[in-house]
């Protein structure tokens, strides 16, 4: 079954983040894992996972699941386990694969924390609308480094020509705060007040960019 949880997982992850590579959504998702649930593994891991040279543990199960809208993984097997085989069905196959994937256990410990590269501790900082490198001091607007961050997340002034979605998927989301709207290039958090960015609506087009409409 975490093979299952696995793919799905990958899966919104590359609808959300609009990513079509695994290793893009993989540092998707371990951005989304340490600034959600406060938990660090790196996207060279969850690849791993992805390609079944491991399998993922409590509590990085849970929090797997909860990306997907699960309260757990016990929820998650438990709504997406086969239904119970009718007397006189036989199934073996089927059958003996859920009961290896029940009782699996993990290959591998806790994984790496990203943001150390060649044994040093690396963070980057909020520059006016992008992130930019930087050695870890705990200066404000820090954030422990994170490559999909730093690589995809700038603050964008949107324009009637924006594209705004591709192929169906969200390309800009914002925050209003104060009255005010700020519009980015990728999901997160706000890199100043914390909250939780969302993603942009047809609606929210119409009312503050497309005015002419």
């Amino acid at each position: 079954m975490t093979e299952k949880l696995i793919n799905s997982v990958f899966e919104k992850a590359g609808k959300e983040s609009g990513k079509d590579s695994v290793h893009g959504r993989a540092e998707y998702l371990a951005e989304h894992i340490s600034e959600v649930y406060k938990f660090q593994v790196s996207s060279k891991t969850l690849i791993r996972y992805f390609k079944k040279e491991y399998s993922p543990s409590h509590p990085l199960t849970d929090y797997l699941s909860q990306f997907l809208g699960y309260e757990n993984y016990g929820r998650f097997v438990k709504n997406e386990s086969e239904p119970v085989l009718k007397p006189g069905e036989k199934n073996y196959k089927k059958n003996k694969a859920w009961i290896i994937a029940l009782i699996l256990l993990p290959l591998i410990g806790v994984s790496a924390y990203v943001g150390y590269q060649n044994g040093k501790e690396e963070c980057m900082i909020w520059k006016k609308d992008h992130f930019e490198r930087t050695a870890c001091s705990g200066k404000e607007n820090e954030e422990l480094l994170r490559i999909f961050r730093l690589e995809n997340f700038k603050k964008i002034k949107p324009t009637d020509t924006t594209a705004f979605f591709k192929n169906g998927k969200v390309q800009v989301w914002y925050d209003k705060s104060d009255k005010k709207l700020e519009f980015f290039t990728a999901p997160g958090i706000h890199p100043k007040n914390g909250k939780t960015l969302k993603p942009v609506s047809k609606y929210i087009i119409r009312k503050y960019i497309k005015t002419g409409e």
